[in-house]
């Protein structure tokens, strides 16, 4: 079988080139390092966001507010090495969190206390810098005790009066998700569909491009034109080698981001990870055509271009490809249509993210998405062919 011979060739030459092989294992080594770092990352935040020292001028003015977050598990520092004037005051805290001496500080004006004994408003300021996303957690967590200590005091008011506090809260909400743990915790792993989709793209590109823009480059594309063999076989026979690639790819990113994910104490961040085998057997079926998809795609790109430096710039912008679907999920507030199954990866994506989230997908989606991509990638590799039978694929 002709295009058997060009697949073995395809693959052995493959294996000696550093370029394909540094394609195929990339994603692998990175993407499960990036996924584990970054969720222990964002639980690491979220305990230091229990432990809170929180700067305070002024604490001698609202005793009872700083026994309260004292209470509440939050360190007080009273900073008194502060210049007399209001003005100067604001200036030094504002270096001090510029410079990160501090990453916030609460200011109590001196009048707090009369105002708040005379049933008065009173504003307490709270200075941040926003732009500093590990503080966040923390200044939200002090904001919040600082209403529930003034939703308590308005509640004081109104007793004293001989007023129910219910009075002012005619509606109170219950707010009661139903969603389970691994639901939850899936609005923290959809980025990884995305980066198993990508890895089908990644691992098989080197191959890809060298299977033809880089034959047409080193002038060995017109001897295999010689010979006496059907071009669709030299299309399939380069294809499927870089399937297997990519394939190999898309596994070993799914295995590693898998294990990764099973090291990380979601339950910390309110979710849960329960991936069995019947879940990773359908994630393979709804992921593996991806690998067809984008190596047809790939094959066909590398045909088009003249050169093996002008197929790198098309793939580069092809790489941005995988990561639409995920940027589409993130904004689609319709829900799933039947048309979304027929565009490629975005079907996939959709899959991928009911299966992380614990929801098994519907037969009938998951089959009209794999069939799509499929069709896709055969008209790819008639493209491709077509693009063989053409003299400037020799010449130019």
């Amino acid at each position: 079988m002709s295009w058997l011979v060009v697949f073995a060739k395809e693959l052995r030459d493959a294996s000696r080139d550093r370029r394909a092989l540094l394609s195929l294992l990339i994603m692998p080594v990175m993407s499960p390092l990036m996924i584990y770092y970054l969720f222990n990352m964002m639980i690491d935040i979220g305990e230091r966001a229990l432990a809170v020292d929180l700067p305070v001028v002024g604490a001698q003015y609202a005793p009872d507010l700083v026994d309260y977050l004292r209470q509440s598990g939050i360190g007080i520092d009273e900073l008194t090495d502060l210049p007399a004037d209001a003005e100067d005051v604001d200036i030094e805290l504002r270096r001090r969190i510029a410079v990160r001496e501090h990453d916030f500080a609460l200011v109590v004006a001196p009048d707090f206390g009369t105002r708040i004994s005379e049933s008065e408003s009173s504003t307490v300021e709270l200075l941040y810098d926003s732009s500093r996303t590990a503080s966040t957690a923390k200044v939200g967590r002090v904001q919040a005790l600082i209403d529930a200590w003034g939703r308590e005091n308005a509640a004081l008011r109104l007793m004293i009066r001989g007023i129910d506090p219910a009075l002012i809260r005619p509606v109170v909400i219950g707010r009661i998700d139903v969603a389970t743990a691994q639901a939850r915790a899936q609005a923290l792993l959809s980025m990884i569909p995305m980066l198993v989709i990508l890895a089908a793209f990644m691992s098989g590109v080197g191959i890809a491009v060298d299977a033809t823009a880089g034959e047409r480059e080193r002038k060995s594309l017109e001897p295999l034109l010689v010979n006496p063999v059907h071009r669709s076989r030299l299309v399939i026979g380069k294809w499927l080698a870089a399937v297997v690639f990519s394939v190999t790819g898309l596994v070993l990113v799914m295995s590693g981001n898998l294990y990764a994910m099973s090291l990380v104490p979601l339950e910390q961040l309110g979710g849960s990870f329960l991936i069995g085998p019947a879940e990773i057997v359908g994630m393979l079926l709804v992921t593996v055509p991806v690998a067809f998809f984008a190596t047809s795609l790939q094959i066909f790109v590398g045909l088009f271009a003249r050169s093996f430096k002008d197929a790198q710039v098309y793939i580069g912008l092809m790489s941005f490809l995988p990561m639409l679907p995920f940027f589409y999920n993130v904004m689609n507030t319709e829900g799933r249509e039947t048309w979304m199954s027929l565009v490629p990866m975005l079907g996939q994506n959709m899959l991928l993210t009911d299966v992380l989230s614990g929801r098994p997908p519907a037969f009938a989606d998951m089959a009209l998405a794999v069939l799509a991509l499929l069709v896709w990638s055969l008209l790819f590799v008639v493209l491709a062919t077509h693009m063989l039978r053409r003299e400037r694929i020799i010449f130019s």
